[in-house]
């Protein structure tokens, strides 16, 4: 065995060592780390307006004392932890914004072993995680020979195309060599790889001079689900792996109104490029088509558009975090990303998103989080900045 590889191996031991410790000193901090996975979980953050949550976050980098605490143009809030040596830097990303609207009321409900409350898992708990790391690293008098640069970025979900998490790494001034995205949900989540995306929405309008006597006419309603029907009508292939998934439909005001317009949210995921090209291009077509034989006005957006990006699965960053989740009994599932991951990985760093802990109702109003699990799920976020700190993840 090379005398390097006996290095790595036998530093990696040393920290997974420390994980049972890192466990009880993060329990032990339960207090201060669930009143911040309540504050920000109670401040209503929907995509595009973040502003209060961000602000929050800046509060709690300032009372860190952590260095060049700032909010970028995108709206993002940064904020480093300086390295004994900081030749480098390792970057840990939590999304700021969540799917919930603030007419929904944000109240977080603490009990013995859960919290419930909308968007507590995607994105509150995550978010709090990332901000109680320096105060994490300092309890277990953990110093790191890397920058620690911490992010909160913004305008992640839906429409928004990670458009915060590219815009910080693309004016991003410090060099760095890898990258965390951290989420509430679910432990053992281990993602490495980004999917392709085609992420749109297709609006129906029936225009003010419709012929209403015309064969097969019909309400926006009607005609929507005739459009569906068309949709579902595109092979799907079981290889490359492909999914679609129709996200929300909008139409109606009343019940004794036919609708005059309507829209249609889906997203198609898949392990080809190419695939999802080709998709495109159907979709266009089925909407030009059924536009012309309902006399309606149909229109297709796209609001995203990813390619597929990875590490390989023998990466030691991948193989370092699949051994800290097996030290923490901790079963890792591979799960690829659409998330901030791909901003990541397409930015040139390698990087992994990582779950903390289990959950129910996912994106439901009454999401609800276990704590026990937890502990060991920052744990192994803290073991595994101290692997990439010491080098044990590079190729």
């Amino acid at each position: 065995m090379p005398i390097e590889q006996i290095e790595t191996e036998s530093l990696l031991s040393a920290i997974l060592q420390g994980l049972p410790n890192t466990i009880e000193k993060i329990r032990d901090m339960r207090d201060s780390f669930l009143t911040d996975a309540v504050l920000l979980g109670e401040i209503p953050s929907p995509t595009y307006g973040e502003e209060e949550r961000i602000r929050a976050v800046m509060d709690r980098f300032r009372e860190n004392g952590l260095m060049n605490p700032m909010v970028d143009e995108f709206g993002n809030a940064s904020a480093h932890l300086a390295g004994t040596e900081g030749q480098s830097s390792i970057v840990v990303m939590a999304h700021a914004d969540s799917v919930f609207s603030p007419e929904v009321r944000h109240e977080i409900q603490v009990g013995s072993d859960t919290m419930t409350g909308p968007g507590i898992a995607d994105n509150a708990l995550g978010l709090a995680a990332m901000i109680s790391i320096p105060r994490i690293l300092s309890e277990l008098n953990i110093k790191l020979r890397d920058n620690l640069i911490l992010v909160a970025n913004v305008k992640s979900l839906g429409r928004a195309n990670l458009e915060g998490a590219n815009g910080f790494l693309e004016t991003m001034s410090l060099p760095a060599k890898a990258g965390i995205c951290i989420e509430g949900s679910t432990l053992g989540r281990l993602s490495y790889s980004g999917l392709g995306t085609l992420r749109g929405e297709i609006t129906l309008q029936v225009p003010a001079d419709y012929d209403w006597k015309r064969f097969g006419a019909a309400g926006a309603i009607s005609h929507l689900t005739g459009l569906i029907n068309h949709i579902r009508e595109i092979p799907i292939p079981k290889e490359p792996k492909t999914q679609l998934v129709f996200g929300g439909l909008k139409c109606g005001s009343s019940y004794n109104t036919s609708p005059r317009q309507g829209s249609l949210r889906f997203e198609i995921t898949s392990e080809g490029d190419e695939l999802i090209g080709q998709v495109e291009n159907q979709l266009n077509e089925i909407c030009e088509q059924f536009s012309a034989e309902t006399g309606t006005h149909v229109q297709m957006e796209v609001v995203a558009k990813r390619m597929n990006c990875g590490i390989p699965f023998t990466h030691p960053l991948v193989k370092t975090t699949r051994s800290i989740m097996q030290q923490a009994g901790t079963t890792p599932k591979v799960d690829p990303s659409t998330g901030d991951l791909n901003a990541l990985i397409l930015g040139g760093l390698p990087a992994v998103t990582l779950g903390l802990t289990t959950v129910e109702n996912l994106r439901e109003t009454n999401e609800t989080v276990h704590l026990d699990p937890l502990y060991g799920g920052m744990a192994q976020v803290i073991t595994l900045i101290q692997a990439i700190d010491q080098g044990i993840c590079e190729l």
